[in-house]
């Protein structure tokens, strides 16, 4: 249970170095946004999505091969020469592909992005490889276990590097610029991926070495996932494409603030909650004690978090206006109620995060696809529907319908498969839900806070009825190394629950 047991200061280091990252990123996209203002703001925005798009297109549907088949072979053999050769090696000729379908139809998307410089091919272009190496890398580093480098890495130096390089704008060393701004981006990618190569001993890559058979079935792994992909890309951009078409680069400017922070949380919170349970999950599977994952994480650990996001949700609408105007000033007032809307969805996602390691240790990767071009066709038609009528407020309904709708397939599926009747989890997203009306509705803060607390009381006395913490729940802490102070926080909990 070595993996059990890490997992705890694992999710300490994640945690803390995403929450270190956060006032770094809010410093750096305060400065970009008040400096630039709405319009070139998204124009940076899209210069950024089209990186992202040849990324997902072409290269990101290898990404979790490297989890699924290199975890396996580290725990069998200690090296990932295999996995890696595999990996490089359809990588490669991947990006050919990717970045010869650009090179044709680049007149058309750089008119659409409103760039008239040819050199934004080949800023695009290494954008690609640096982001598809810096992935790499983070899943590399996953895999054997340098959970705390990664997440540094990944989450901390990555925004140090940004907002050390916003700081030149601040202390007006440099003009700022739509490309010093890209530059800035890419640089911070390159020395992560520098430092984070000195990180891997080159005997878990080297030698290289081809195996057929796993070639083979990294394709078979990772194919669904080509398709899943590109719909992830939809979902996660077509709104910000459909307020392009329909409004104006302003608006997208105005959509990518409240979008950004949004992001930004989500990733925190996914990033830690998969980065934790993936490797436990796939211990979990290899040993064949898969009954652990439908008594402890999906019949326990999952209401509990569930109840945790709603009290996190409730904060972030209560504080979200004050928020707003810290970050970015009077200027994207607009941003604020889009950003309500969208970040209420987070609570689900966070129980959607919470299915990734069991979904990839189980090849679910054809459901992946499947629920991932539902998304991006409802997405998408919602787009078209809403944006004409309600501007940036109807692409952040469509979002959180989207993002709604697909996490709860997932629950039933997953709760299906692993046989679980309890459906706990469910019920605090219905506050969240209540909490966003009551934040929208009302304006005067000394109302909405009142109302914000009332709610998450009634929350958890209902909690109490249906057994939310129980006293079994301490053995689980004692198979993990925390702190006794942490035990002894859980236990009070405990006891006022029961």
């Amino acid at each position: 249970m070595q993996e059990l047991k890490k997992s705890f200061w694992d999710f300490v280091v994640v945690l803390g170095s995403s929450l270190l990252s956060i006032p770094l990123m809010i410093f750096s996209e305060s400065i970009q946004a008040r400096y630039l203002g709405p319009e070139k703001y998204g124009q940076v925005a899209l210069i950024i999505s089209a990186i992202a798009l040849l990324y997902i297109f072409g290269l990101s549907w290898l990404r979790l091969s490297i989890m699924r088949f290199g975890k396996e072979e580290f725990l069998q053999k200690g090296h990932l020469r295999r996995t890696t050769t595999s990996f490089l090696l359809v990588s490669f000729f991947s990006f050919l592909v990717v970045i010869s379908l650009f090179r044709i139809f680049r007149k058309p998307i750089f008119n659409f992005l409103e760039i008239s410089n040819e050199i934004y091919f080949w800023i695009i272009a290494i954008g690609l490889i640096f982001t598809a190496a810096k992935i790499y890398i983070f899943e590399i580093l996953k895999v054997i276990r340098k959970i705390k480098e990664q997440s540094f890495l990944m989450r901390f130096a990555t925004k140090i590097f940004i907002a050390l390089g916003i700081l030149l704008f601040v202390l007006h060393i440099l003009k700022i610029k739509i490309i010093y701004i890209i530059f800035i981006f890419l640089l911070s990618d390159l020395f992560v991926i520098l430092i984070g190569l000195n990180l891997i001993k080159k005997e878990y890559l080297l030698p290289f070495d081809l195996n057929k058979k796993l070639l083979h079935k990294m394709l078979i792994f990772s194919l669904p996932l080509l398709f899943s992909n590109w719909s992830s890309y939809i979902v996660t951009w077509i709104d910000t494409y459909v307020i392009k078409y329909f409004l104006t680069l302003e608006d997208v400017g105005v959509y990518q603030a409240s979008y950004k922070i949004f992001n930004t949380l989500r990733s925190f919170f996914f990033s830690a909650i998969v980065t934790i349970s993936t490797p436990i999950i796939m211990v979990f599977r290899t040993k064949d004690q898969t009954y652990k994952i439908s008594e402890f994480y999906l019949k326990r650990l999952l209401p509990q978090l569930s109840f945790f996001a709603f009290i996190f949700i409730a904060f972030s609408l209560l504080f979200s206006d004050l928020g707003f105007h810290l970050v970015y000033g009077n200027e994207f007032d607009a941003s604020i109620l889009p950003f309500k809307i969208i970040i209420t969805t987070l609570h689900l996602g966070m129980i959607s995060s919470f299915f990734t390691a069991i979904r990839v240790s189980f090849d679910m990767t054809k459901l992946y696809l499947y629920l991932g071009i539902l998304a991006a066709v409802l997405n998408f038609v919602l787009d078209i529907i809403l944006v004409p009528i309600f501007g940036i407020l109807g692409a952040a309904a469509a979002t959180f319908l989207v993002y709604t709708i697909n996490p709860i397939i997932w629950y039933f599926i997953i709760n299906r498969k692993f046989a679980v009747k309890r459906k706990l989890a469910l019920f605090f997203p219905i506050f969240s839900c209540i909490v966003l009306f009551l934040n929208t509705y009302f304006t005067n803060f000394i109302v909405r806070s009142i109302g914000s607390i009332i709610l998450i009381i009634t929350s958890f006395m209902i909690s109490r009825n249906f057994n939310l913490f129980q006293k079994n729940d301490l053995q689980i802490l004692e198979q993990i190394d925390i702190p006794r102070f942490v035990k002894k926080v859980y236990q009070n909990l405990i006891k006022i629950a029961n």
